[in-house]
């Protein structure tokens, strides 16, 4: 099964974005890890802009095991995406089929230019180490992201930076360097691993399932700027880079209404799970600390939801707030909350209402902040 996004991408992005499952990988490349686990919610896509495609680096064109043509061919530059964790190779992997394999995904930017497209941090976090042709970074809990065939003399960072999530770490190449130091070109393209405490070991992990949701959240955000909120408050529109969106494409949906903020906001369906399915999450980044009101905007047309929660995370805690969105109409408030200077503070829209409906929906569309209550 191919997943197809349902909604528009940015206008440079022309191809429906499509990917096949994971551990699905090229035949006669291995066997994968069929693992659909999102193990890091909430990154940051680690390439800066939207086109990228993922797949083998060594069975695609241009490869060593791959078919005839180069690097460069049309075929290594469309979709679907592939994964290519556990791909064959002679590394300890014990969360691989065959105990061995590919510790990562390949990752080509959108042309084959060396030198040309940047690579960010995909959580917050310190440059723990940086080799000849890699960049490794720590978040607070102690996963490693792993960045390798960054161009060297690019580099914006240094060992011991703390970064913030999506800053710029390097431009990707086609960097390598052999035992004997020189360089040995690869083929052009990001190789991202995460290594994270599972049961007691570090390991290596699938990071396939969070790069499509992280990738799903690039393209539903076309704007990839996040201005922080000022002093005074600010409106933040569902189509900003503020705001990531979360589980199968297919099931998040945008559409043009009259009633909607902007003229367009974006629906999904409800249901009585535990946990969500699909989700929103508006980061919020604040230039100085106080009590905001917060709202939300409720379009008339899909707004049929009766117990929708949203969950407010403000200066380290945590209020959920659940609105009836079929009573609601335009800018609904959720309550004043008191939010300190910075970030990791956010406000998040979830389909698990506990409410089950074939026509049952809920709209997510912008949120305003407004210094006082």
């Amino acid at each position: 099964m191919i997943w197809m996004m349902a909604i528009t991408a940015p206008a440079q992005e022309l191809e429906a974005f499509a990917y096949e499952p994971a551990g699905s990988l090229v035949d006669g490349s291995g066997e994968g890890r069929d693992d659909e686990m999102i193990f890091l919610p909430g990154m940051r896509f680690p390439l800066e802009a939207a086109p990228a495609y993922l797949n083998s680096q060594v069975y695609g064109h241009g490869g060593s095991e791959g078919p005839a043509g180069g690097q460069c061919h049309e075929n290594n530059y469309s979709y679907p995406w592939r994964d290519n964790y556990c791909e064959s190779r002679r590394f300890s992997m014990p969360l691989c089929p065959a105990g061995t394999g590919h510790q990562g995904q390949d990752i080509r930017p959108a042309t084959c230019d060396r030198d040309q497209h940047w690579a960010v941090a995909t959580v917050a976090g310190t440059i723990a180490r940086i080799g000849s042709f890699s960049v490794s970074l720590i978040s607070d809990d102690g996963t490693q992201h792993r960045y390798l065939h960054l161009e060297p003399s690019s580099l914006e960072v240094a060992v011991g930076d703390q970064v913030a999530r999506g800053e710029r770490l390097g431009r990707v190449s086609n960097a390598f360097f052999g035992s004997d130091g020189e360089r040995v070109p690869t083929t052009t393209h990001l190789h991202y691993d995460v290594q994270m405490n599972l049961d007691g070991r570090n390991v290596f992990v699938p990071p396939y399932a969070s790069l499509v949701s992280a990738y799903q959240s690039l393209l539903m955000s076309p704007e990839s700027r996040c201005d922080p909120v000022p002093r005074r408050g600010r409106t933040i529109e569902e189509t900003e880079g503020c705001v990531e969106w979360f589980g199968p494409p297919r099931f998040w949906r945008k559409e043009a209404r009259e009633t909607a903020s902007d003229g367009s906001l974006f629906w999904t369906n409800a249901h009585a799970g535990a946990s969500p399915a699909n989700f929103a999450r508006y980061g919020l980044q604040l230039q100085a600390r106080g009590t905001y009101t917060v709202e939300v905007f409720v379009g008339e047309g899909r707004n049929r939801a009766t117990q929708v929660a949203y969950t407010v995370r403000h200066g380290g805690e945590e209020d959920v707030v659940v609105v009836d969105q079929s009573a609601a109409e335009g800018w609904t408030r959720l309550g004043a909350f008191d939010f300190a200077e910075g970030g990791d503070q956010w406000v998040q829209i979830s389909d698990n209402t506990g409410e089950e409906g074939r026509d049952l929906h809920l709209t997510a569309d912008a949120l305003r902040l407004t210094r006082g209550r």
